[in-house]
């Protein structure tokens, strides 16, 4: 696996391609490999020492991609499916649209999340994304209670592809036969999971049908993830949001009627 044909499998926009070729050229085998010590042995400390330089999202953009190729090399030692790497590694192509969405440049700025896919805490099978965690605190849902360390399989959805139910299922399945050894205990915590959507989405969206995945036990309106991923930014007046898709309209309404949106966690046993 080399860079290119990283480049070429998660289908990385030609702009973002550029950039990483300029800093291959720009950076030494020997500094590279120093940047990934630090990353490894202390994340907090190298993050803060990349975020002095200027374009720092670009430098992130290109040492993520050597991390994923370099990455490569266990997945095949762990016979890993090809299928779930590129799957997995997709993600860096879609973080970095959205930080030239959101920035006006092609590279990272999700840096805290993709260091979970570099360090094989993370894969991409099917639909859905599976971290194993141990939980932080204990959960009470459907009769039973499930202690803190309980270790369970944490859900994620990454955005760009339609949330087809019968997906989703199949990805469950994945789940179930990739993490063996680990309970098919399934959490999640997203604004998908958010009851109170069923006031602005149709009973047979997909959204609808995810959250019927699981039991939800919580929710809490202070985090707008809600209104981030619907509108791809965050404003104090809900009149000022667009309103180019349905999903818009009803949200903007709703939140305009005084209603908040706010971040559902729930498990599926």
């Amino acid at each position: 696996m080399d860079i290119k044909q990283f480049q070429y499998g998660i289908n990385l926009q030609a702009e973002a391609c550029q950039v990483i070729d300029r800093y291959a050229l720009q950076v030494s085998e020997e500094q590279y490999l120093a940047f990934k010590q630090q990353f490894l042995s202390d994340q907090t400390t190298f993050y803060e020492a990349i975020k002095q330089q200027s374009g720092y999202r670009q430098f992130l953009l290109y040492f993520f991609v050597r991390l994923a190729v370099d990455a490569y090399e266990e997945y095949k030692l762990r016979e890993i499916a090809d299928s779930v790497y590129w799957d997995t590694f997709s993600d860096i192509a879609i973080w970095c649209r959205t930080c030239e969405r959101n920035f006006g440049e092609s590279g990272i700025n999700e840096y805290g999340w993709l260091k979970e896919h570099v360090q094989l805490r993370l894969f991409k099978l099917g639909r859905l994304q599976f971290q194993p965690i141990a939980l932080d605190s204990s959960i009470a849902a459907e009769d039973r209670v499930l202690p803190e360390g309980q270790l369970v399989l944490n859900v994620h959805i990454p955005e760009g592809e339609p949330l087809d139910e019968q997906r989703v299922e199949q990805s469950f399945e994945q789940a179930r036969a990739f993490f063996r050894g680990i309970p098919p205990i399934f959490v999640c915590r997203s604004w998908l999971l958010d009851p109170k959507l069923t006031h602005i989405l149709k009973p047979e969206s997909n959204i609808i049908a995810f959250q019927k995945q699981f039991h939800i036990y919580a929710c809490d309106d202070s985090i707008r993830q809600a209104e981030e991923r619907i509108f791809n930014q965050l404003q104090d007046d809900p009149s000022l949001y667009s309103e180019q898709t349905s999903l818009q309209r009803s949200a903007k309404a709703y939140l305009l009627d005084g209603h908040k949106l706010g971040c559902g966690s729930g498990i599926k046993m």
